[in-house]
């Protein structure tokens, strides 16, 4: 018996979402020795290169479409928080820390998009 594609995305998302407080608990003594919400960087940058390698692998066959949905969609797209980011973004303005802000915003979208390009090429070798 085969599960539907819905219930590995489902599934996968559950393991993402767990996946993520791991890593935001873990990482908790250097967000509050710093003020700087690195746990949720990490977790979008490292998610982005995962994406990006799974989509490179799964558009060349090595990996079935199954795998994008249940991997990309379900875990990643519950281990990553766009909108985690944008109310940590709006903390670091709230406590008047527009320099953070912007190192924040500018290591977000530069690390992330470096990490999925990073991701494919990887997967393109693969």
């Amino acid at each position: 018996m085969t599960f539907p594609l819905w219930l590995w995305v489902a599934v996968g998302g559950a393991l993402g979402a767990v996946l993520r407080q791991a890593a935001v608990l873990g990482l908790a003594p250097l967000v509050a020795r710093t003020g700087f919400p690195v746990a949720v960087l990490l977790i979008n940058v490292l998610g982005s290169f995962l994406l990006g390698l799974t989509l490179a692998l799964v558009g060349r066959g090595v990996w079935p479409e199954a795998v994008r949905l249940a991997f990309g969609t379900g875990v990643l797209g519950a281990f990553t928080t766009f909108s985690t980011f944008s109310t940590e973004l709006d903390g670091l303005l709230l406590r008047g820390q527009a320099g953070a802000a912007l190192l924040y915003t500018g290591l977000s979208v530069g690390l992330g998009l470096l990490a999925a390009v990073g991701g494919r090429v990887v997967g393109a070798r693969l």
